[in-house]
């Protein structure tokens, strides 16, 4: 681009992120914006917020959005500072936050890096063991810790932007047909030698050689438990100005209400692998057909480009 070789480019698709920093996945498209190429995907600043769990859920919570109550450890904070207790108190959620079980996970990470079966602790004391292990493994990190969602996960997949998003099709992540075993090996990293209760896809269960596959396909049509998730996962996605296509998680409480998880606005698109690839394919739309929709959702945000194209 410094060579200015981008100015036959009309759209840049790009699914690349950098390699270090909570900004990674903003980083190819704060270059493009630079340089003013369009590109497809959400803007960098959406990218880097989204990263962020503890950040998007400030967002959530703005724009009223059911998000489990949560709080952050910041990647300075030492017991020198203040007790974990003082820490949390402080907090806007510091009340419920006194209730367990609680989930703990880096907060910008993603692909359940991060997640062990020790990551839903049931005490204070597992919750200041878990969060010490964390800090560990990944240093400079924030930790979010949030009230445990006992419910069941849905994935909503999404294309379009603002008003014209819509949901390609959602995805019941299926606990019951996990094997307890799986669960309990380390494979692609090796956690804190607790077991998982699977309630939860930790980061064996969905990135090891052995990973199971625990999702099944829904109607919303036949589903008004379906119908809710889809539609709060629209507003979540138009909320933080999510652009093309992406996905939502969502999962529900015990009080049987659904809340948000995180959102996905660079997701992946392997069609042999990727959630949102194989529900486009279950709702009809091949691979080919949900890229094109893809830029077809871009070109609507460059009117000049889309004329160009056009003719």
């Amino acid at each position: 681009m410094a060579r200015e070789e981008h100015k036959e480019w009309d759209l840049a698709f790009s699914i690349s992120e950098g390699m270090h920093g909570v900004g990674r996945e903003a980083q190819i498209p704060g270059l493009l914006e630079a340089y003013q190429i369009p590109h497809v995907f959400s803007d960098a600043a959406t990218l880097a917020l989204c990263l962020d769990k503890g950040k998007t859920k400030m967002i959530l919570e703005q724009f009223g959005i059911p998000t489990a109550p949560f709080a952050v450890v910041p990647a300075s904070w030492t017991k020198a500072d203040c007790t974990l207790t003082q820490l949390l108190e402080k907090t806007m959620h510091g009340q419920k936050l006194s209730s367990f079980p609680l989930f703990i996970k880096p907060a910008c990470e993603g692909s359940s890096k991060g997640i062990y079966p020790s990551s839903k602790v049931d005490n204070f004391t597992e919750l200041e063991r878990g969060i010490q292990v964390l800090q560990t493994r990944f240093p400079g990190a924030s930790i979010l810790i949030e009230t445990f969602l006992s419910g069941q996960e849905y994935t909503v997949s999404i294309i379009g932007t603002g008003k014209r998003s819509r949901v390609i099709g959602t995805t019941h992540i299926d606990w019951e047909g996990l094997s307890r075993q799986k669960q309990q090996a380390s494979v692609a990293e090796k956690g804190p030698a607790n077991t998982s209760d699977g309630s939860f896809w930790d980061v064996n269960n969905k990135n090891g050689p052995d990973a199971d596959e625990p999702e099944r396909f829904l109607n919303s049509r036949d589903n008004p438990n379906v119908q809710a998730v889809e539609d709060l996962a629209l507003q979540a996605w138009r909320a933080l100005e999510c652009c093309d296509v992406g996905r939502v998680d969502i999962r529900y409480g015990a009080d049987n209400r659904p809340y948000v998880l995180e959102i996905n606005p660079l997701p992946g698109l392997r069609p042999d692998w990727s959630i949102l690839a194989r529900t486009a394919v279950h709702e009809g739309i091949s691979h080919k057909e949900l890229i094109g929709k893809v830029i077809d959702s871009a070109l609507e945000r460059y009117p000049i480009l889309k004329a160009k194209c056009d003719h």
